[in-house]
């Protein structure tokens, strides 16, 4: 899982096979209304456009745990989440959302709300939970069982940020159903 680069030169740097665009270029306390939603989706779809990420392929929003880096991410609302939605899936690309996927978490109250007036979001647009966040040492033979936390209201669970080791490395596993970009 990568973050989506500033530019096309940099992203020509990188060479894995499927990359999953994370748009985090955003203020991670503002998460809140529909409008910020719809703004932050117009300037990753227009971004993964510039950068020739086709249509159809999915683009994240990574809301962050609040904490010291992010403390107004306590405040996401179901207005942000269909705002990033309906922007996202406006413009032809597969919405994500990278969040706590943990029944009652702020990113899962949210969902559960915005799912509530919105269940179309339950059919067309993914999540990617990084609860449980595990402890110990994984290799790729060593990887935990599929296991994410779920948001009590269902969605379509296809990712899991299982580990961060000590070196700031994500440990992920994902769903064939996730719509990566293949460059």
């Amino acid at each position: 899982m990568i973050a989506m680069p500033e530019s096309s030169r940099e992203f020509a740097k990188l060479t894995w096979d499927e990359i999953l665009p994370i748009y985090n270029d955003y203020n991670c306390s503002n998460v809140v209304s529909y409008s910020t939603g719809q703004a932050y989706a117009s300037e990753a779809t227009a971004a993964a456009a510039g950068l020739g990420i086709p249509q159809g392929r999915a683009i994240a929003i990574d809301i962050e745990p609040p904490g010291d880096a992010c403390p107004g991410a306590v405040n996401v609302d179901s207005g942000f989440v269909t705002g990033w939605f309906d922007g996202v899936a406006a413009a032809g690309y597969a919405p994500v959302y990278y969040g706590n996927g943990t029944a009652g978490s702020e990113f899962a109250s949210a969902w559960c709300a915005a799912v509530a007036a919105q269940p179309s979001l339950l059919t067309s647009a993914f999540l990617w939970s990084f609860q449980p966040s595990l402890l110990g040492r994984f290799s790729k033979a060593t990887a935990p069982g599929y296991s994410p936390n779920q948001t009590q209201c269902g969605g379509a669970m296809v990712g899991w940020q299982y580990q961060i080791d000590d070196g700031d490395v994500d440990h992920d596993q994902a769903l064939s159903k996730l719509p990566l970009w293949f460059p």
